[in-house]
């Protein structure tokens, strides 16, 4: 029962919401200051709803539970889709801390982990 509270909403009444709170802030005057600040608050707070039910719908995929697994998964939820910036960042997360190139060896260790990222993610989508 905890966790069914703790859950995030669902995605089309935390979109619903955030639209209202979006709409509410553009529609009050200049003057009203402190009820715009609590729109823009409460915006922020959907939004927050929104990226979550988004993340816990995409973990139900077969592609999301392998990138939850890596704890990738939220790298892929908020670049969108797949195009140069995901298979960057993706294969920026891959690479652990102490792996991570320095200096002239930066660019082929991170050719390397984009091809296998690639791989990765053109192996996934079939």
């Amino acid at each position: 029962m905890i966790q069914e509270m703790l859950a995030p909403p669902p995605i089309e009444d935390a979109r619903s919401s955030l639209e209202f709170w979006e709409r509410r802030r553009r529609g009050l005057p200049l003057y009203r200051v402190s009820a715009r600040r609590e729109a823009k608050v409460m915006a922020g707070r959907w939004q927050q709803r929104v990226i979550d039910a988004e993340l816990v719908r995409f973990e139900r995929t077969i592609f999301g539970r392998v990138l939850k697994r890596m704890g990738m998964s939220r790298i892929w939820l908020q670049c969108g889709s797949v195009g140069r910036g995901i298979v960057f960042d993706l294969a920026w997360a891959f690479l652990s801390r102490r792996a991570r190139p320095a200096g002239n060896g930066r660019a082929v260790a991170f050719v390397a982990a984009l091809a296998v990222i690639t791989a990765l993610v053109l192996i996934a989508q079939t």
